[in-house]
């Protein structure tokens, strides 16, 4: 009689702190399914994106084959545009300023729904990955992930996937509160349609449109010297970089730090002249996006990145050229 309860308890307890590994387990097959299925399916819907009391609807048409990955976007509200992207270049038509800016994809360049990272593996050291609750999102059933941060560093996310193939629905930015920060979400989607060449072309006429495209530099005597000094736990420098951005005469040197799913930009270009007052100083916001500025040597330092103001804070204060 007192080996039976023992063992029962023995089994409730091993059970008990088996259940967390099983859901970190369960959990990371989902987000790489998720991974998976945003780059490799044929797709089209569409879908809301909400930060604040600004929401924005758009059409996407996303199609993979032996040309790689192809992609439509199409505003549905406000000014009309267009974007075409591809593994290697990003095309927005803006038929209003009869104007199409063409621009190389940045290393940093992670869209809904194609969210995640391409390695998941160390995503554990800084978040608590777990299964979440089943729902339904565009009228199909969906089971959700729920990614907390570790410390204060970093958002939190919450992400529905489709339950037959995987796809990303929906995701929410959250705050330390727990508070939604933005969201995208499909409203209407069609998954493993065929997707037919013609979709993936503007719709707008391209005749007489002003282009605007971005001229190869080499890279300035600085490129290659400039760093932050200070990063938190889990951040580590993933892409270094020369650009050209619009409406910028100099090339201006792009540093990308990432945690594997947070990531944050530094953009450092040579001041013209003394003068200051136009730059970016201190720390700022939009949503869940925060930027710092500083000029360091005659350089103008920004800060862009989908992270807290203690991250951007951070990284931005400790830029420094070095010997």
């Amino acid at each position: 009689m007192t080996g039976l309860p023992l063992r029962r308890i023995t089994l409730a307890l091993s059970l008990g702190l088996a259940t967390p590994l099983v859901q970190a387990a369960d959990a990371q097959a989902l987000l790489a399914r998720m991974y998976q299925a945003g780059r490799s399916l044929d797709y089209e819907g569409t879908f809301v994106y909400q930060r604040g009391d600004r929401m924005e609807s758009l059409r996407i048409i996303h199609k993979t084959d032996a040309r790689g990955v192809r992609e439509r976007l199409v505003s549905l509200n406000g000014a009309p545009r267009e974007i075409i992207r591809t593994d290697s270049e990003v095309r927005c038509y803006l038929p209003d300023e009869n104007a199409a800016l063409v621009e190389h994809r940045r290393a940093d360049n992670r869209s809904f729904p194609a969210l995640l990272p391409d390695s998941l593996a160390l995503l554990n050291a800084n978040y608590k990955i777990r299964i979440g609750r089943h729902g339904r999102v565009a009228g199909r059933k969906t089971v959700s992930v729920q990614i907390k941060p570790r410390d204060a560093y970093r958002y939190g996310y919450l992400l529905w996937a489709d339950d037959a193939s995987g796809l990303l629905l929906k995701a929410s930015l959250l705050d330390e509160r727990g508070g939604v920060v933005e969201q995208y979400m499909f409203t209407q989607v069609n998954i493993g349609k065929p997707i037919a060449e013609s979709d993936l072309k503007p719709q707008y006429p391209t005749t007489g449109v002003v282009w605007q495209r971005p001229v190869d530099a080499t890279p300035a005597p600085s490129a290659g010297k400039w760093a932050a000094e200070s990063l938190p736990a889990g951040f580590t420098l993933s892409a270094r970089m020369m650009r050209m951005l619009p409406a910028h005469k100099q090339p201006v040197e792009h540093l990308v730090y990432s945690d594997g799913l947070a990531v944050v930009s530094v953009f450092i270009e040579q001041t013209e002249n003394s003068d200051t007052s136009n730059v970016l100083s201190g720390l700022t916001h939009m949503g869940a996006v925060h930027a710092f500025g500083k000029v360091v040597d005659g350089h103008q330092v920004t800060v862009v990145g989908e992270a807290p103001a203690l991250t951007v804070d951070m990284i931005g204060g400790s830029v420094r050229i070095g010997p």
